[in-house]
C-alpha cells in the first residue's frame, strides 16, 4: 500500500523538507524579482508616460509570443525526458542550444518581412526600430525558457534564483540612471532590456557549463522523442499564453499604445499575485513527474487548497486597495488603469487553479485536458474582447479574461474530479491541516527571528 492509499501525509512541495525549502527559495527570489520589476515599472511609467510606455509594453511581450510559438512544448518535454525517461542531460542541453537559435533566428527574419501588417494592427504605434529590439531579444529568450527547464528538471533552482536577481538588479540600476539620472527616453530604456537579456543568458550559459557539457551537437533520436511528448503540450502552452496575452493585442488594435499601457499595468497587479501557483508550480511539475497517479492526484489536490488560502486574501487586498496603490506610485496620467482591478482580481483565484491543475495533467502525458480547456477558454476570451473592448475599453479585457479562466477551470475541475475519484471539497475547501501547515511554515521561518515564536500558535 502507498501513503497515498493509506492516507499518510505526502512527501511533496508543500510538505517535503528539500522541495518546500525549494517551493519557498523560488517563492522569495520571485518576490523579490517582482518588487525589483514593480519599481522599474514606476520609473518607465512616470518617465515615459502612457504612450511610449505601452509601445514598451508591446515590445516587450511579441518576443514571449513568439518563443511560445514556436517551442511546441520542448521545454516541458525537456522535464519530461530528463526526470521520467533518464535521458542524459548533455544531450538534452546540445539540442536545446541548437533549437534554441535555430528557431529563434527563423522566426525573427518571418516577423521582420510581414512587420508592416503588424505595426497597423496588433502593434500598432510601434516603429520599426522597436521592432528591431523585439526580434533581437526573440533567440535569447527561446534560449533562456529551454535552459531555465534543464534547471528545473534538475532541482539546480539556486542558479535560476541567482540568475533572476542578478538580471533585474542589473536593469533596475540602468534603467534609473538613464531615465532619472540623464532623461532618456524608449530607446535607452530598450537597448537596456536588450542587453540585460544577452548578459543574462550569457552568464546562464556559462554557469551551466561548469557542470553540464553542452554544445552545437544534435541528437536526431532524442529531438523526435522531445516533440513527440512536446507537441501534445503545444497547443495547450499555446493557448494559455494567449489567454491573457489575446487582450493586450485586442487593446492595442482597438484602442492603442496608451490604453495597453493601462492594461499593463493593472494586469502587473494581478501577475504578482500569480506569482504564488507559479512559483508553487515550477517546483511541483518535476515531482509530479516522478510519482505514481494516485499520489499525484492527492498532492495536486492538496497543493490547490493551500494555494487558495494565500491567493483568496491576496486577491481582495488587489481589489480593495490596488486603486489607491496605482495613483500613489504611477501617479494620476495612469489613474484609467484602476478600472480594470476588480475584474482582474475576480480572475485570480480561478487562474491560480488553472496553473496548478494543469500540472496534474502535464505530469501525466495527458495534455490534451489542458488543450481542451485552454481552446475554450482562448475562445471565450477572444470573443469577448471583441464585443466588449470597443465599448468598456479596457474593462471589457478584463472581464474577458476573468469569464475565460473560469471557463477554463470549470473544464479542468469537471475531468480531474472524474479521473481522480476526488470530491470538489478535497479540492478547493482547505482543511485543518493545511492550516497547521502553514503555521509550521511560518514556526520555521520565526526561529531565525528572536522572540518571534511566542506570537505563533502553539
Amino acid at each position: 500500500m502507498t501513503p497515498a492509499q493509506a492516507g499518510a501525509p505526502l512527501d511533496g512541495p508543500m510538505t517535503g523538507n528539500k522541495l518546500l525549502k525549494d517551493m519557498l527559495g523560488l517563492l522569495g527570489t520571485r518576490a523579490v524579482w517582482s518588487v525589483m520589476g514593480m519599481v522599474s515599472g514606476i520609473i518607465l511609467a512616470r518617465w515615459l508616460g502612457p504612450h511610449d510606455r505601452g509601445v514598451l509594453a508591446l515590445v516587450l511581450l511579441l518576443p514571449s509570443t513568439l518563443v511560445t510559438l514556436v517551442k511546441f512544448g520542448a521545454a516541458q518535454a525537456n522535464v519530461y525526458m530528463i526526470n521520467r525517461e533518464n535521458a542524459p542531460i548533455e544531450k538534452v542541453a546540445s539540442n536545446a542550444l541548437v533549437l534554441a537559435i535555430f528557431w529563434g533566428l527563423l522566426t525573427s527574419v518571418i516577423v521582420w518581412l510581414v512587420r508592416d501588417q503588424l505595426t497597423e494592427t496588433v502593434l500598432r504605434d510601434v516603429p520599426d526600430w522597436a521592432l528591431a529590439f523585439a526580434l533581437v531579444r526573440t533567440p535569447l529568450l527561446l534560449l533562456d525558457n529551454y535552459l531555465f527547464s534543464i534547471l528545473q528538471a534538475t532541482g539546480k533552482f539556486g542558479t535560476y534564483n541567482i540568475r533572476l536577481l542578478l538580471s533585474e538588479s542589473l536593469r533596475l540600476v540602468l534603467l534609473a540612471i538613464a531615465l532619472i539620472g540623464f532623461d532618456l527616453g524608449l530607446f535607452a530604456a530598450l537597448s537596456i532590456y536588450t542587453g540585460v537579456w544577452i548578459f543574462n543568458v550569457g552568464w546562464l550559459m556559462v554557469t551551466m557549463a561548469r557542470e553540464i557539457a553542452f554544445q552545437l551537437k544534435v541528437d536526431w533520436g532524442l529531438i523526435k522523442e522531445t516533440y513527440s511528448f512536446g507537441i501534445r503540450s503545444y497547443v495547450q502552452i499555446l493557448t494559455q499564453h494567449m489567454l491573457i496575452r489575446v487582450g493586450f493585442y485586442m487593446v492595442s488594435y482597438f484602442l492603442g499604445a496608451s490604453q495597453v499601457a493601462f492594461y499593463t499595468i493593472a494586469l502587473r497587479f494581478t501577475e504578482l499575485v500569480l506569482e504564488i501557483p507559479q512559483a508553487i508550480g515550477l517546483v511541483l511539475y518535476p515531482r509530479l513527474t516522478a510519482l505514481p497517479e494516485d499520489e499525484v492526484h492527492r498532492l495536486t489536490a492538496q497543493t490547490c487548497r493551500r494555494t487558495l488560502i494565500v491567493t483568496l486574501p491576496a486577491a481582495l487586498a488587489l481589489a480593495v486597495l490596488g486603486p489607491y496603490v496605482i495613483v500613489l506610485w504611477y501617479g494620476e496620467a495612469f489613474a484609467p488603469a484602476t478600472a480594470p482591478l476588480p475584474w482582474a482580481a475576480a480572475a485570480v483565484a480561478m487562474m491560480s487553479m488553472f496553473v496548478i491543475i494543469t500540472r496534474d495533467f502535464t505530469s501525466r502525458a495527458e495534455q490534451r485536458i489542458n488543450t481542451l480547456s485552454g481552446l475554450v477558454a482562448l475562445i471565450t476570451n477572444a470573443t469577448l474582447c471583441y464585443f466588449l473592448i470597443p465599448s468598456l475599453g479596457i474593462v471589457g479585457a478584463a472581464m474577458a479574461t476573468a469569464a475565460a479562466y473560469t471557463a477554463a477551470c470549470a473544464v479542468l475541475v469537471a475531468f480531474f474530479l472524474a479521473e481522480s475519484g476526488l470530491t470538489l471539497g478535497e479540492l478547493f475547501v482547505p482543511k485543518r491541516d493545511d492550516f497547521e501547515y502553514f503555521v509550521g511554515v511560518l514556526k520555521k521561518l520565526a526561529k531565525r527571528i528572536p522572540g518571534a515564536t511566542a506570537v505563533l500558535p502553539s
